[in-house]
């Protein structure tokens, strides 16, 4: 798969937007590296960990490229720590779950960038109205841990939430000051730690593929926000479904959620797939070769019915990550994208001619 070629394809239909010159900017500072922990629950999904310092106390926490704020529960923290205000902030996911709690501003640290932003400490954890046995309500609070799929003992005491969006809980690399970061996920078969990289100078964002986030999703304060034009191929039928393509590290699958799409038109399990990512114009910029169903390859797929939804959306979870480096370029709305070195069996780029 690593050798494949992909001609230009313009993606018809899709949202279109304003261009986004691709130009180095001044590199903030300081820069700062920070690893990143893969964490396999005990029903084997793979979850990620990164070490923070919040006040005086070090945690790891949950890393969520498709949530916004640092949010923490009960009994983590030490007195002074954080600092609260009169403001309440109640946080939904996508898997169901509901935090509510208490918003501070505290001095938090990842690797060498540290800064005083807003968290949130969760008071209360519990599920959304439109999913009431979510995994979140199945265990008890002391034994709860954020993704963790409701596993007593597992998950994390805190959750790094990242996007790019803006909200009353900020998202955390923004609040501490950076204006842009690198996400290199562990891969699975391959030794060692994956990596952040905050403020990366302009010769580290060399090389990166830019593709502006979706206007329309702007506003948003949760996983939309940094929503790309796209579409996932079916490489044997040839059926294209295009829509919001949303990565997010917190999401272990691969979802469909559409207002017209059936929910029992799976594709098998080894079907063959590439995900497509268009530019404002709708050309097709990014490309990745993966397949359906493979724990390996985070790809287990699964198309949801959603009446009066705005458009298709298309959650692609880890499966980018295997196979680029992404970078999140705040000041400027664009995510962008770096091959990773070939890894044998992995999700593997796909050039684009």
């Amino acid at each position: 798969m690593g050798g494949r070629t992909l001609l230009v394809i313009w993606l018809v239909g899709m949202p279109m937007g304003r261009a986004i010159p691709l130009q180095a900017q001044p590199t903030p500072s300081p820069r700062a590296e920070v690893a990143i922990h893969e964490v396999v629950l005990s029903d084997g999904t793979r979850r990620y960990g990164v070490p923070i310092r919040v006040g005086q106390t070090e945690i790891e926490a949950g890393l969520d490229t498709g949530s916004t704020g640092l949010r923490i529960l009960p009994n983590v923290l030490k007195e002074g720590d954080a600092q609260p205000t009169s403001r309440r902030d109640s946080y939904r996911y996508g898997a169901g779950a509901k935090l509510d709690g208490g918003v501070a501003t505290a001095s938090v640290a990842v690797g060498a960038l540290q800064g005083e932003t807003t968290v949130q400490l969760v008071q209360r954890v519990g599920c959304v109205d439109e999913k009431p046995r979510c995994a979140a309500g199945s265990v008890s609070l002391s034994q709860y841990g954020i993704q963790g799929n409701g596993l007593p003992g597992e998950g994390f005491k805190a959750i790094l939430g990242v996007n790019m969006a803006s909200a009353d809980v900020a998202s955390l690399f923004k609040g501490i000051g950076a204006r842009r970061w690198i996400v290199d996920l562990p891969r699975p078969g391959e030794p060692g730690s994956g990596r952040i990289v905050l403020n990366p100078t302009d010769a580290e964002v060399q090389g990166f593929t830019t593709l502006p986030i979706i206007d329309s999703f702007s506003d948003a304060h949760g996983v939309l926000h940094d929503s790309l034009r796209g579409c996932l191929l079916n490489d044997n039928s040839h059926q294209k479904i295009c829509g919001a393509v949303i990565l997010d590290t917190g999401d272990p699958g691969v979802r469909v959620a559409s207002p017209t799409l059936s929910a029992s038109r799976p594709w098998p399990d080894e079907t063959p797939a590439t995900l497509l990512l268009a530019d404002a114009a709708g050309q097709v910029r990014v490309a990745e070769a993966f397949v359906i169903g493979r724990r390996d390859h985070a790809s287990h797929l699964t198309f949801v019915e959603r009446p009066g939804a705005p458009t298709t959306f298309v959650f692609t979870g880890l499966t980018a990550y295997f196979a680029y480096s992404v970078l999140y370029d705040a000041e400027h709305g664009v995510v962008g994208f770096k091959p990773r070195p070939l890894l044998s069996g992995a999700p593997q780029p796909v050039l684009v001619k």
